[in-house]
């Protein structure tokens, strides 16, 4: 009897769980506030002021499916987070993202779960909110054309992040499949001034001032001759030592930035081909490797230097984005109220 009577007070004094949907969250957060939020994001994390172990990554045996997990702990906070992903690498299945999953809140304290939230909308908006920031502080003030690669939910977040940071007027977007460009044009029109069309030659690319790289490529998408002076790109795909997005000829003519400078240079297809074919160490590129974009929001590295050279933020993801973001929402949700409360322990 005495036992059972535990269990119930122990379980009164415990904190239930919120299950927050995707559309709960984006009716509550917007681009601007993400963009605020990977600001401190990235400060936190260049200063040392979060732990941010390696991520685990885990492939089938066919290489079709990918599975990721991201854990982070902030010094001095009440909260921490961890997230799941899954990545489809081959073909889409109609109607399903292919990036899927879960982050999860804990209480630092109790270890408790607060909080569980859907995993798809907190990687998007974080990741294209750390390109909006990059942007912010790389891009030419007078930039006024983009070009997107990959019509993806992350292509999506892409343009509206730079769109929130510079006055867009044109954007080219690029994907294999037709369809999807045609969708994404028809739906990112409703969401963006600009005018939107398919690109179809990369001869545009003499025309943008932004590139956005959202795919899972594994050769070059766009070669140094096809860009202009000045250009700035923000590369979020090739999180994989197989994968590529950008020729290495661009990133030894450039300035690199990164969100997290060891695990891009460790993981990233794009830098462990161009510190390859350039015959040399990360340490003996410094001329073309800048530093963490946190560095250039802290004060302590600048960002660009002149209107002509050309550069480019590198972002694999940190688990500290979604820690940002999740923390934000799951406050909103407590001060407005949305978010299912369950009790597992009932």
């Amino acid at each position: 009897m005495s036992m059972n009577k535990t269990t119930t007070d122990t379980a009164a004094h415990r904190q239930p769980m919120k299950i927050i949907k995707r559309s709960e969250m984006a009716n509550c957060y917007t681009m601007a506030e993400a963009i605020d939020g990977m600001s401190r994001a990235f400060a936190s994390l260049s200063s040392g002021e979060c732990e941010v172990p390696h991520r685990y990554i885990v492939n089938t045996s066919d290489d079709a499916m990918t599975l990721l997990s991201k854990p982070v702990f902030v010094t001095n906070q009440d909260k921490f987070c961890v997230k799941i992903l899954t990545q489809k690498n081959t073909y889409a299945v109609p109607g399903i993202p292919t990036i899927l999953g879960v982050v999860l809140l804990m209480d630092a304290v109790t270890g408790e779960i607060l909080a569980m939230m859907d995993g798809d909308f907190i990687t998007a908006i974080r990741t294209g909110a750390a390109s909006g920031l990059a942007t912010k502080y790389l891009a030419r003030e007078d930039s006024r054309t983009l070009a997107v690669f990959g019509c993806g939910g992350q292509g999506r977040t892409q343009l509206e992040a730079v769109d929130a940071v510079r006055d867009i007027e044109k954007i080219w977007v690029f994907d294999p499949s037709r369809e999807h460009a045609e969708r994404f044009v028809e739906d990112m029109s409703r969401k963006t001034k600009a005018s939107i069309e398919i690109g179809q030659d990369l001869s545009v690319l003499k025309e943008v001032d932004i590139i956005c790289t959202a795919t899972n490529a594994q050769r070059p998408l766009f070669y140094k001759e096809h860009l202009k002076k000045g250009t700035h790109i923000n590369a979020i795909g090739s999180f994989r030592p197989e994968m590529q997005e950008l020729d290495p000829a661009i990133i030894h003519s450039s300035r690199s930035y990164f969100d997290d400078m060891e695990d891009c240079l460790n993981e990233s297809g794009d830098y462990l081909k161009a510190i390859g074919n350039a015959g040399h160490s990360s340490e003996d590129s410094s001329e073309w490797l800048a530093g963490e974009i946190g560095a250039c929001v802290l004060g302590r590295i600048g960002g660009r230097i002149n209107p002509d050279e050309t550069t480019i933020f590198k972002s694999v993801g940190t688990a500290i984005q979604d820690f940002v973001v999740a923390e934000e929402i799951y406050g909103k949700s407590k001060a407005d109220g949305f978010g299912t409360e369950i009790r597992l322990n009932e």
